[in-house]
């Protein structure tokens, strides 16, 4: 079995028998020790390639360090695994290793190897030979629980989608995936985004097929609309068999369980969403994964004399609105989450008038740039960086980043953290329309007073003239879901301590102070790998994980959050912890940083992402120069750029050698 990277520090190679190519994948020998990314050239022998200058360390006595590799053979068995080893490495390393691999007792092994003539069994203390007979294991794959029903997975939308393409990349075909919806896609994009929403985040960390298996995008274009990925969701999942497993219109009403958690079953009833004959179909599952899309059901508010207004009233989501309707008219955008930093886009695509935007308090948005500096990160960016990169953006509107409310920081501005209730809006044409007087902000701590006709009234006195309010206050989650799993508490991301259930709904706010990406499908590939290794392997969710003390738990505050709806803290301690605990998992993680970075950099290399940000916003600006208004250029010049992009790249290998140091 060789991994997709042939450069992999945990390169495992089969000379016979293939395991499957999902579990176990690439596990370290001895983490920390060896790393053939530097040191491989060298297996052989001889300094060129710095075989020789790793150090093994124990009571004070140094060991050798030189490359090499081990042969195990499982004994009656063609299976062979070769493995990347020290001179020094013993056979209790090894039994170490496949023991947290397999999930079986160590002691359950024994390592024979020949010696002259003769066969011997090796001593634990001993150094691992080169060749070496196993016994007490039947395969080096570690066996998966077995079920008497199908697994059940519930919403195909981008989490539901990936996580039957991890199913079928692990060879597993019991699961059905069920949707309401007529087509794949989920709800985040067939009902909150609107005609015209584009992607917010680069096309090079947000589409189906990121994997290190599957090709990339044919397009480098950084921000397509809601129409060209919901196609590309259909296509994959047509191009990668995944229809078959699919049924579509097809609601779960119900859910009811038998038996206890480690042997429990689930009913569905389920209900077609074309038939109002009533009719109920019963569906018997062994596990469930849930993806019921983030926050799903709109904060609504009705304002004082709404009836007296005679504009337009509206939720800017949900494709309720025909924005052609808008131009010209003067309107007003109450909110200031990432809906509302994008409704400012779309007015001013169909030529809207003056707008306003009317928000309690500012919420950090993150220009385009930024967003790209994040994603194309190693390690992640610190929060210091991210705001002064902002720098360039902000003082165009002429607002300081540092002095938001979501930003903690000290008084030089070495060291900050950003904690914030809403996602980050990104983009650029919240800052044009500021700067080029098309937009303005106004932030008022007491909101919206009252509507007249023709006017909003704010609660600190200002009048507004607009023919047209939409309302952008944000997203709270669906109580359904919690009844729908009997949700009494989401602890990590299952249901009640229940390993067979799981449910992941892309946790809220932000949260940190350093930043790796403001993107979904890095998480989406966590989450649903994750979820599989744990219904594989339901044993380690009370052995490994639940033993560690460390779960986040979450219940609804009863009004108006649900339990399954958790921060971003949880949800980052979450993975984590799992990360940490089952080294797969852990494996999976730094593979997805690697996809990440190469993903970037090949689809959105610097000077082509800047070009692009500069045709995007040279657009706007000539939609305004008709109207009449002028306003500043593009701030991110190419040297502007590179000198924001050569600082990170001084803070990574800052990052990177503390990490050596403190290894």
């Amino acid at each position: 079995l060789k991994s997709a990277d042939s450069a992999s520090p945990f390169t495992l190679t089969s000379c016979s028998k293939l395991p499957s190519p999902a579990m176990p994948n690439r596990p370290p020998t001895l983490p920390g020790m060896f790393d053939p990314e530097k040191y491989g050239a060298a297996a052989a022998g001889g300094n060129a390639g710095g075989g020789r200058v790793l150090a093994k360390k124990v009571d004070g006595n140094e060991y050798s360090t030189t490359a090499a590799v081990t042969e195990l053979r499982i004994s009656n068995s063609d299976e062979v695994l070769q493995l990347p080893v020290m001179v020094a490495t013993t056979v209790w390393d090894i039994k170490e290793l496949l023991s947290t691999r397999l999930g079986i007792d160590s002691g359950a092994m024994q390592f024979v190897t020949k010696q002259g003539p003769y066969w011997r069994e090796q001593n634990d203390c001993e150094e691992i030979r080169r060749k070496v007979l196993v016994r007490g294991i039947k395969s080096f794959e570690r066996s998966r629980m077995e079920y008497p029903h199908p697994m059940a997975v519930i919403g195909a939308g981008h989490i539901g989608l990936r996580q039957a393409m991890v199913f079928l990349k692990a060879k597993e075909h019991n699961f059905v995936l069920f949707d309401r919806k007529p087509k794949v896609g989920g709800q985040s994009w067939w009902d909150q985004a609107n005609t015209a929403s584009k992607l917010q985040t680069e096309l090079g960390v947000y589409h189906l097929g990121w994997d290190e298996t599957l090709p990339l995008p044919t397009t480098d274009y950084p921000w397509p609309s809601r129409d060209e990925i919901l196609k590309d969701f259909e296509d994959k999942a047509n191009e990668l068999g995944l229809m078959p497993y699919i049924r579509l219109n097809t609601d779960v009403v119900e859910v009811q369980m038998a038996g206890q958690k480690e042997n429990a079953t689930y009913e569905f009833s389920l209900r077609n969403v074309g038939d109002f004959s009533g009719k109920v179909e019963k569906f018997m599952t062994s596990a469930i994964m849930m993806y019921p899309g983030n926050l799903s059901v709109p904060r609504r508010e009705t304002y004082i004399g709404e009836d007296l207004f005679g504009g337009i009233i509206a939720y800017g989501m949900f494709n309720e609105l025909d924005y052609n309707v808008l131009r010209g008219k003067n309107v007003a955008i109450v909110g200031h989450g990432a809906f509302a930093v994008e409704n400012v886009r779309t007015c001013l695509e169909y030529s809207a008038g003056q707008m306003y935007l009317v928000c309690r308090r500012k919420n950090l948005s993150c220009p385009r740039f930024v967003s790209w500096l994040v994603n194309q990160s190693n390690t992640p960016v610190s929060g210091v960086m991210v705001l002064n990169t902002m720098k360039p953006m902000y003082d165009l509107v002429g607002f300081d980043p540092w002095n938001y409310y979501a930003v903690q920081a000290n008084a030089s501005r070495t060291s900050c953290s950003i904690m914030q209730k809403a996602r980050f809006g990104i983009g650029d044409v919240y800052f044009l329309a500021v700067s080029w007087g098309k937009l303005e902000v106004i932030e008022d701590p007491l909101g919206v007073k009252r509507l007249s006709e023709g006017a909003l009234h704010c609660g600190n006195g200002r009048k507004l003239e607009v023919s047209a309010v939409l309302k952008l206050l944000g997203f709270v989650g669906n109580f359904e879901n919690d009844r729908l799993l009997k949700i009494k508490e989401l602890v990590g991301f299952w249901v009640n301590e229940d390993p067979k259930r799981w449910l992941v709904a892309e946790p809220v706010s932000v949260m940190a102070s350093n930043f790796g990406g403001t993107s979904f499908s890095p998480g989406a590939i966590a989450w649903v790998e994750a979820a599989m290794w744990f219904v594989h392997h339901p044993e380690d969710f009370w052995k490994v994980v639940m033993d560690t003390g460390l779960v986040p738990r979450h219940k609804t505050n009863g009004e108006d959050i649900p339990a399954y709806v958790v921060d971003a803290r949880h949800g980052t301690q979450t993975l984590l912890l799992l990360g940490a605990c089952i080294p797969w998992l852990g494996e999976r993680g730094a593979m997805s940083g690697k996809i990440k970075v190469h993903r970037m950099a090949t689809l959105h290399p610097i000077d082509k992402f800047v070009q692009y940000c500069k045709e995007d916003w040279d657009y706007y600006c000539d939609k305004l120069r008709k109207e009449g208004l002028s306003g500043p250029e593009f701030p991110y010049t190419p040297d502007v750029a590179h000198k924001y992009f050569a600082d990170y790249q001084a803070e990574d290998r800052a990052a990177i050698a503390k990490s050596e140091t403190q290894k």
